[in-house]
């Protein structure tokens, strides 16, 4: 897991930990040479259902979750991630789907 990068990445949410509380997911170890500041949090947009408000960018504090640092109504949503969290099963379907789409020397 050493080459892991910002660029490469193919899904970005925001989600709950119940599946590392009751053990569901696991720990496998750390990624050596990890750097936080090459991964910071990354915008996210809050999309109106109808269609009839432009989305709003949402920018959260790398160091607190809780805290958003600006929010802005923006043309167009550029593909960003959903301004929600996602509980842990979503997160495992999402991904799975994700990474059948993805070439086996790619993973």
């Amino acid at each position: 897991m050493d080459d892991l990068h910002p660029d490469s990445a193919i899904f970005r949410s925001m989600f709950g930990d119940l599946g590392l509380i009751n053990g569901e997911w696991t720990v496998h170890g750390k990624v050596p040479e990890w750097n936080r500041a090459e991964w910071p949090m990354p915008d996210f947009v809050m999309r109106d259902p109808l269609g009839i408000l432009k989305p709003k960018l949402v920018r959260y504090s790398d160091t607190d979750l809780f805290r958003i640092e600006a929010e802005y109504w923006i043309d167009e949503d550029r593909d960003l991630p959903a301004d929600s969290t996602a509980g842990y099963g979503a997160v495992e379907r999402r991904m799975t789907t994700l990474l059948k789409a993805v070439p086996r020397d790619q993973q």
